[in-house]
């Protein structure tokens, strides 16, 4: 979640206009590797955005050329929200990139949580000349990066890089449409994630059930039932079976996983989401499933200020199931494994050596996340690497020219089984090193179970476009929490929500002029 800009750029989303310038041992080692499953898994009506289409950009707009006429080496900078093995496998491929030619010179610079990096490139927006060259920032933030116009719409570059257009017609459609609004491709890479179901397999065998992924939960009906098998087998120990710590996100999934939109205008695709469409029999759905497990003892919702909660529950065995991101795979597989180092989690002053520790009595299994009606189906979550529009031509040049260089396969498939992020290109898919590990290792099945749900992902709805993405993100974690843990009523929770969300449309449109 980010923090939205206290003030805003005035301007309309839509028009395009001319590039302007400018505890013990064990027990802390094991909180450290479960504090790996906090990785946020971001998340976000059909529309001509959804089609895929990059080759109608501006050429005019986007100076690719200029870094032929340079003067020595051009110096840009990335700024970037990772630690550990996500942030090492980007200093790794910035390296690799550096070494591979003579024009650019690539450094990379970690600004902390997601909201903390947003804070600092809206502070940042007020001096130009202090902004990154490349910014990696969270896909809710698609809007705002719109409004603040200081980007280059990756659709523009394109345009103007002939060599370019085989690289974004690989790339799979529903992430093109899961990044484009007004039918403009903004960011120029991409970072993807999705949710994914962890089960404890002990349990689950335990209770009967299979748990070889095409065999888990598919709908939260049948992530239910499951529960209540699990809490029918009396396993000692566990207390509730689905641990989840509340958040929207769960809510967005399953909305963008029936095609229900949550604002107008193709779900703010189409133009500025102004209205609220909060209001809908899947939303009340989703709540009343939240409501029911909680009150028959089957989940164990955490609230969203207690960060580990849910990672103690599956660590504990308390719980035997958990939905979170695919970003935390690598990592929890290096933990089963013993490989996981102190470098790796970003705690290198621990004062005990994780390579020491090795967590291989719990078996953990990986499934589609479940939604309303299938498996696997929802929007798309994680970051869009977007190109800043500073002063310096050339440096706009260089940066286009590492995007290119990121965006090919060798690079994706590293992106992929070094850093967790999903492949997003079809020549990545096919990669026979990709494939071979997704057959050949435990890490690898599990990110292949991801991956499937990206390809399950429907191109035609990628999911809302919301300038006040925070404050809608809060107002629904809130009411969420308010039906399973404060004892709220259901519809009429929803309806105070719809109220609160519509409130933040109207001022998010009264500051940027929609």
């Amino acid at each position: 979640m980010q923090n939205q800009p206290n003030t805003r750029p005035l301007g309309s989303s839509a028009p395009r206009q001319v590039r302007p310038k400018h505890r013990t041992q064990l027990g802390a080692a094991l909180l450290l590797v479960l504090a790996l499953f906090a990785l946020a898994c971001s998340s976000s009506d059909s529309g001509d955005s959804a089609s895929g289409n990059t080759s109608n950009g501006d050429a005019s707009l986007c100076p690719v050329a200029s870094l032929d006429d340079a003067e020595g080496p051009v110096k840009i900078t990335i700024w970037h929200a990772w630690i550990g093995l996500t942030a090492k496998t980007l200093q790794s491929i910035a390296d690799s990139y550096n070494k591979s030619q003579t024009k650019v010179v690539l450094s990379v610079e970690a600004q902390g949580s997601y909201e903390e990096l947003l804070k600092k490139y809206q502070d940042a927006l007020g001096d130009p000349a202090s902004l990154p060259d490349i910014v990696l920032s969270e896909d809710t933030t698609t809007q705002f990066m719109i409004d603040s116009e200081s980007i280059v719409p990756a659709q523009d570059c394109v345009a103007a890089d002939d060599a370019a257009a085989a690289i974004y017609e690989d790339i799979l459609p529903a992430v093109i449409s899961g990044y484009t609004v007004d039918d403009v491709l903004w960011p120029a890479a991409f970072s993807v994630s999705q949710p994914v179901l962890y089960v404890n397999q002990d349990h689950l065998a335990a209770a009967g059930v299979d748990s070889t992924p095409t065999a888990l939960p598919q709908t939260l009906a049948e992530l239910r039932a499951t529960a209540e098998k699990i809490k029918a087998a009396s396993i000692p120990g566990v207390e509730q079976p689905l641990v989840l710590r509340v958040d929207s996100w769960y809510l967005e999934q399953a909305l963008a996983g029936v095609e229900q939109p949550v604002v107008n205008n193709s779900n703010g695709r189409s133009g500025l989401a102004t209205e609220s469409d909060l209001i809908s029999d899947p939303t009340t759905e989703v709540f009343q499933w939240f409501q029911d497990m909680q009150k028959d003892g089957l989940l164990k919702a955490v609230p969203y200020s207690d960060s580990f909660g849910q990672l103690f529950a599956m660590a504990l065995q308390t719980s035997s199931m958990l939905i979170d991101t695919s970003t935390a795979i690598t990592s929890v597989n290096a933990a089963i494994e013993g490989t996981l180092t102190n470098e790796d989690v970003g705690a290198a002053d621990l004062g005990i050596d994780l390579s020491a520790v090795k967590f291989d009595t719990l078996k953990i299994g990986v499934g589609l996340n479940p939604g309303l009606t299938e498996s696997g189906v929802g929007q798309i979550g994680g970051a869009g690497w977007y190109m800043v529009n500073g002063e310096d031509d050339a440096s706009i040049a260089a940066a286009w020219d590492f995007m290119k260089y990121f965006n090919q396969t060798p690079q994706q498939v590293r992106w992929t089984l070094e850093g967790s992020y999903l492949p997003v290109s079809e020549s990545a898919r096919e990669d026979p090193a990709l494939l071979a590990a997704f057959t050949a290792t435990q890490r690898g099945q599990w990110l292949s179970v991801a991956s499937a749900g990206l390809m399950n992902l429907d191109p035609e709805f990628p999911g809302p476009v919301i300038g006040p993405y925070n404050e809608f993100r809060s107002i629904t974690r809130g009411a969420l929490e308010k039906v399973t843990t404060g004892g709220g009523e259901v519809t009429a929770t929803i309806k105070t929500a719809n109220t609160e969300f519509q409130a933040s449309l109207d001022q998010y449109a009264s500051e940027v002029g929609g």
